[in-house]
This record gives structure tokens, sequence and C-alpha cells, in this order.
């Protein structure tokens, strides 16, 4: 029955993800409620009880090396991308509001949605986490970007297992974010 319960949870959270940008439309201020929707998602993902083997494993690949190959990833996609997306201006809100949603982000992806799935195996954790990541970002970024956030949840799904913890991707994830408002 926690399970069901778990399962529920990452479908609200996700569905709440797919409404950003109807509830930045509310008669509120849009930061304030990003702010509190990323805070309690970041706050499930972060504390959700979950079986032990799902984050007590170390991972095959020391941390770093997965860390660096995967800021490299999205390092180079930003090169090879400039010019074909309109980069917003790097100001101190926006990396701050940027980098709170990614770590939001990977601790309800790739803590806890992934750990739910991890039990399954890891193949099933990477590839269930990096499509409901790509998933709920089609109301925001629109359905031409759905494989490039498929291979961004992919790459970080794989630093999840690689690594065996969520803090490896997360750190990714706040770095491409930096890198794509740059």
């Amino acid at each position: 029955m926690r399970r069901v319960g778990a399962v529920a949870v990452v479908v609200v959270g996700s569905v709440a993800l797919l409404a950003r940008p109807w509830l930045v439309d509310l008669p509120l201020d849009p930061v304030t409620v990003l702010v509190a929707l990323f805070v309690v998602l970041g706050l499930v993902g972060a504390t959700w009880r979950l079986p032990a083997p799902a984050d007590a494993r170390p991972g095959p690949v020391p941390a770093w090396l997965a860390l660096g190959l995967g800021v490299g990833a999205f390092g180079a996609g930003r090169l090879l991308a400039v010019g074909t997306l309109p980069a917003a201006p790097l100001v101190l809100r926006s990396v701050v509001l940027n980098s709170l949603a990614a770590v939001s982000e990977e601790a309800f992806f790739r803590r806890f949605a992934y750990g739910l799935a991890a039990a399954r195996g890891p193949l099933l954790a990477v590839v269930t986490s990096a499509v409901a990541f790509a998933a709920v970002h089609v109301t925001v970024w629109g359905w031409a970007v759905l494989p490039l956030d498929l291979a961004a949840g992919l790459v970080l799904g794989w630093q999840r297992w690689a690594s065996g913890r969520w803090s490896v991707p997360a750190a990714t994830h706040v770095a491409a974010n930096v890198l794509a408002v740059w």
C-alpha cells in the first residue's frame, strides 16, 4: 500500500510540474508560486522513505567521474546549440530559480522516482525517471524539445546509477541550467 501511495505522489508531482505554465497565470506572484512548487517537490523527493538499496549502494563509477562526464556532455550540448535557442540574461534571480528547480527536480526524479523503480532494476529506474522528466517539460518547452529532454533525463539517470547518488545529477542539472541562461 505504501508503494501505491508513493506512485500516486509521483503522479501528482508530475502533474503539478506539467501545470507550471498555468500556475504562473494565477493571480499570485509567479515567482512565489514556482518557488513553493519546487520547495514542496524537493522536500518530498529528498525525504520520502525509500527501500534501503535505492540509496545505499555505491555506484560502479566514482562520483567525480560521473559528474565530469555529465557536465561535459551538457557543456558540449550548449556549445553545439549556440545561436539556436534564445539565451536568458545571466542574472542572479534566474540562476537561483533555475538552480532551485534543478535540485528539486533531481530530488524528485533521481532520488524519489528512480528509487521507487530501482527495486525492479536500474535500467527501468533510469528509463522511467528520464521519460517522466522529459514529459513534464513538454508544457514549458514544447514537443520539439522532448528528444533533448529525454536525452538529458537519460544522462542524469545514468549518473544516478553510475554514482549511486542523486546529488551528482543534481549538480549536473544545476550546471546545465546555468549554461542554458549563459
